[in-house]
């Protein structure tokens, strides 16, 4: 027989492990007071707890609080024109930033609001959590370069950046067209899709252009948050994807100033910044106008870098002979991202010129390779 029973005069090792615990043999009842050491917390009652679920016959279906889905500000478009006037300050710094950006854009080449097309194309779908680059885009624009799980979401940026280029029709004629869904209904509803389709889509569609009018007394950037805020609201889209009320918004603020008002990394349009709850509509144009401004004053800026690119790679392609370096520098402007194949199209020679030039080009560090590989690739200007 082990020690500790001998010395205890104790038949069990149960018995001598009860007296150790201060157990009763016959209740088995364990005296939690002397299990605690001299740092152990004093115990709390469980009616202190008050981050614990209450007991399901304490809880009727009706007390409060009731989840509360995610809900829209007031529609009304007086409402809206009132929080207008309030938020003048912010009206006025983003339309001088769009005004800006409006001239900067008026003084490069055609096509150069393309490359700010695909880096808001790109902002937006940020704004998503998908993590695509204005690079990624270009290639795919150009040569179908994709992934399997990353093809969705670059064919939703090319559709963005075709809706901001001009193709394609305005929201304001109609969102059929707008957003190249088919005009009449599905024979059969394919499972687990949330989009309008058909007649409900058109009648969505009749509605929101029907209010987008009721706010033509506003200011487009005013009307643009409106529409944003009612796209969401009738639910024309799911509700989580932000990049077609964007776009729409997008195309309705630039009003006749501009092709589009570009978006800047780290913006959104809705009211992800705000406070819990349902946001008012001066709450909503504050985010709007502040977007809207960032996102100018950044195109702005980029436009001042590519016009001091553009005088750089002048002085340094000044030494070469024949008309292919001045108008391949007009054509790095135009896109984000070109092949050799596409400079010579545009610049009217043969690609193994442009090929030599592009080299050149490399040398000076006026332009980088972004495929980093040997066949087929792709430059863009070094800012």
């Amino acid at each position: 027989m082990p020690h500790f029973q001998k010395s205890l005069g104790l038949q069990t090792k149960k018995q001598y492990f009860d007296r150790k615990m201060n157990v009763d043999p016959k209740s088995r009842h364990i005296d939690e007071s002397s299990l605690r050491s001299l740092y152990d917390p004093e115990p709390v009652n469980e009616g202190d707890l008050w981050f614990l679920p209450a007991a399901p016959e304490d809880v009727a279906p009706t007390d409060m609080p009731w989840p509360i889905a995610a809900r829209e500000t007031s529609l009304e478009p007086k409402v809206w024109q009132a929080a207008e006037k309030e938020q003048y300050r912010g009206l006025v710094a983003a339309m001088q930033a769009n005004t800006k950006f409006a001239e900067r854009l008026r003084q490069m080449p055609d096509q150069v609001a393309e490359r700010f097309a695909i880096d808001t194309a790109s902002a937006v779908l940020r704004s998503e959590g998908i993590w695509i680059s204005s690079e990624q885009i270009a290639l795919y624009r150009t040569l179908r370069i994709s992934s399997d799980d990353s093809a969705q979401d670059l064919g939703r940026a090319a559709w963005a950046v075709r809706r901001l280029s001009g193709s394609g029709a305005t929201p304001q004629l109609g969102l059929h067209g707008f957003l190249g869904r088919v005009a009449v209904d599905r024979p059969q509803q394919v499972p687990g899709e949330e989009r309008a389709i058909g007649a409900e889509l058109a009648a969505l569609s009749d509605r929101w252009i029907y209010d987008l009018e009721a706010m033509h007394g506003a200011h487009p950037l005013t009307q643009a948050a409106f529409a944003f805020a009612c796209w969401r609201a009738e639910g024309i889209t799911p509700y989580e994807e932000l990049l077609e009320p964007t776009i729409a918004a997008l195309l309705v603020g630039a009003g006749d100033l501009a092709p589009f008002l570009p978006m800047a990394q780290g913006h959104r349009l809705d009211r992800h910044s705000l406070r819990a709850g349902s946001a008012g509509a001066e709450e909503r144009l504050a985010v709007f106008y502040t977007a809207a401004e960032a996102g100018a004053l950044s195109a702005a800026l980029e436009l001042d870098r590519l016009a001091l690119w553009r005088d750089r790679a002048r002085a340094k392609t000044g030494d070469l002979s024949g008309r292919t370096p001045p108008k391949m520098i007009e054509a790095l402007l135009r896109a984000s991202v070109v092949s050799a194949e596409w400079l010579a199209q545009e610049v009217g020679c043969s690609p193994v010129s442009v090929r030599r030039n592009l080299r050149v080009f490399a040398d000076r560090g006026l332009v980088r390779e972004v495929t980093g590989q040997e066949r087929y690739r792709f430059w863009t200007v070094a800012v």
